[in-house]
């Protein structure tokens, strides 16, 4: 079906008069009928791809971005379902100890309410989030982050959403102040009075750059970003500011965070760098990473480890002693359906640097 040459001369923005926009507007706009623009964000096989397409970019650009999804539920006798997107596969989910921890709170409001959980995984190092938005679940708990190129496929899900840890505006967001964690973090570290501190640090969304140009750019306050890895390492860097540790001392480790026990060979490779009686404090931005360090570093011999530091407080990391940063990702879970379901407040919850033999 081609679409309407009427589209050429659609009304702006504000023809509809400055209400709350509608079906009708859009229709109004595409020159067709609200039947045929319903189809396109609930049937979307009743049409083309092409009139779909055209009817979707022109309500995003009037700022329509579909039915009423409360409205909807209470049509259809309530929510049902609700789904979470999650920042990785399902292997990672239902082993690691933190995520495992978050989909417990959020099981333990599902259960209350006598809803049931979908989990929709990312499925390999791409997540498909326009695709993961199309699920059937009632409501969203998106707990991946969403690059701005998303945000239009966000605002199109037509359906109650919640984020987690992550940032777009319009949107609950449930989290927790990763960057005050690390900057904690690395005020432990550099208590020990190291010579060098090496940072294990996730992936993040700075651009590549040479490792002094990395510590250069990091080394200084940056505004607040939608990215865990990018929080973290700035929390890095601000500590290590506001404590005056030269960059030059500074080692930034980059560990797959689809793997984070190769944290080891990582810490490994660097130990031939560092020079005899060299006094090494290491923070990681998760307890898996950290453990993982922890292995390697214990044997080394002429290198004196002065701090070690993880983040999450996973039950293994006080069996190691480790310090670290804890946070509770179960309450993390319950609030993310109470915002979603409830209208509870938003917020970050708190953390606090737990400190043990490292």
């Amino acid at each position: 079906m081609a679409v309407p040459p009427s589209t050429r001369n659609a009304p702006s923005p504000h023809a509809h008069g400055g209400g709350r926009l509608t079906l009708k507007h859009v229709a109004q706009a595409m020159g067709v009928s609200r039947t045929t623009v319903s189809n396109a964000f609930s049937r979307p096989g009743q049409l083309s791809e092409e009139l779909r397409d055209s009817i979707l970019s022109k309500a995003r650009e009037l700022g329509y971005w579909g039915p009423d999804p409360r409205a909807r539920a209470l049509r259809r006798g309530g929510l049902h379902e609700v789904g979470v997107i999650f920042h990785h596969d399902l292997s990672y989910a239902l082993s690691d100890p933190t995520s495992l921890r978050f989909l417990a709170g959020v099981a333990k409001e599902l259960d209350a309410r006598q809803l049931t959980l979908q989990l929709v995984p990312k499925m390999g190092r791409k997540l498909l989030l326009g695709a993961a938005f199309q699920t059937t679940a009632d409501a969203m708990i998106v707990h991946a982050e969403i690059g701005p190129e998303l945000v239009p496929e966000l605002n199109a899900a037509g359906k109650p959403v919640v984020l987690v840890d992550s940032m777009v505006a319009g949107f609950a967001s449930v989290g927790i102040p990763d960057r005050e964690g690390a900057a904690l973090a690395m005020a432990h570290a550099l208590a020990a009075a190291p010579d060098v501190v090496v940072v294990l640090s996730l992936p993040h969304s700075e651009p590549p750059r040479t490792q002094a140009g990395r510590r250069a750019g990091l080394l200084r306050e940056v505004p607040a970003t939608a990215f865990v890895g990018t929080e973290r390492a700035a929390g890095y860097a601000l500590g290590a500011l506001r404590a005056g540790f030269p960059s030059e001392r500074m080692r930034w480790l980059t560990v797959d965070d689809w793997a984070p026990e190769t944290a080891a060979e990582r810490v490994a490779a660097l130990r031939p760098q560092l020079a005899a009686g060299t006094r090494v404090a290491l923070v990681a931005m998760s307890d898996r990473i950290a453990l993982a360090a922890q292995r390697v570093v214990r044997g080394w011999r002429g290198i004196k480890v002065v701090a070690l530091v993880g983040f999450d407080d996973i039950p293994a990391a006080a069996a190691a002693g480790l310090t670290t940063i804890r946070h509770d990702p179960f309450r993390k879970g319950e609030l993310c359906v109470r915002v979603l379901l409830d209208g509870a407040t938003p917020r970050k919850l708190p953390l606090e640097l737990v400190k043990r033999a490292t």
